[in-house]
């Protein structure tokens, strides 16, 4: 009588499946989540009911902090180097490859041109340690027109985008006349159209729309 062959438990290697639910959720986060780029300076925006939001691409914006320092910033990374370089050429800076590299993930900054080659050509630590004291806005030769570079800045970045749009973010605690500076700055170049940006609330009950009557 020939014996029955023994027959031991199946057992399914689950190696595999478990490396490619990871790699899945791995994808499914990076694809879902959207990273805030660092930015210069933080900006407290006044309150408006303003439905109108800003565009996300083709933006260039003026920050004023409360202080009256201006910072600049380019929404896309293409602007941000075709604007470096064109700054950079201009004004005969030494700046590497790497030091162009850096400067097309700064969402904004604050450096003036005579610090610039400093700063992109800086390593990261010295970097963290960098001091950003804002871009100059004040004509200090009114005759040959210098001194204003957030007036070069709009310049530069209109050359790198035909169809740039603009938009001014003071802090709610910021000076007036610096805003009207960046506004002038603008208005040199015949730009008269430009976005407030500010932070969104509910209108109250007859401001900016109607409600339907009950019935």
């Amino acid at each position: 009588m020939s014996k029955k062959p023994k027959r031991g438990v199946p057992t399914i290697d689950m190696t595999a499946m478990v490396d490619v639910a990871f790699l899945l959720l791995t994808f499914f986060i990076l694809t879902t989540t959207k990273f805030r780029e660092d930015q210069a300076v933080e900006i407290d925006t006044p309150s408006s009911v303003s439905k109108t939001e800003t565009p996300a691409k083709g933006l260039m914006t003026m920050s004023v902090d409360k202080e009256g320092k201006v910072y600049v910033g380019f929404s896309d990374i293409g602007t941000r180097i075709e604007a470096v370089r064109k700054a950079i050429a201009e004004n005969k800076l030494e700046v590497t490859e790497e030091g162009v590299n850096f400067f097309s993930i700064q969402s904004e900054f604050g450096v003036p041109l005579g610090q610039m080659s400093g700063w992109l050509n800086a390593s990261d630590a010295e970097r963290d340690k960098f001091v950003q004291e804002g871009i100059p806005y004040i004509e200090t030769d009114t005759i040959a027109h210098i001194g204003n570079e957030v007036k070069d800045w709009i310049r530069w970045g209109r050359l790198s985008d035909q169809r740039m749009r603009f938009a001014i973010k003071g802090d709610l605690d910021s000076e007036y006349s610096s805003v009207a500076e960046v506004i002038e700055a603008l208005q040199d170049w015949k730009i008269n159209q430009f976005s407030l940006i500010t932070k969104m609330e509910e209108a109250p009950d007859g401001i900016g729309f109607s409600k339907a009557p009950k019935k």
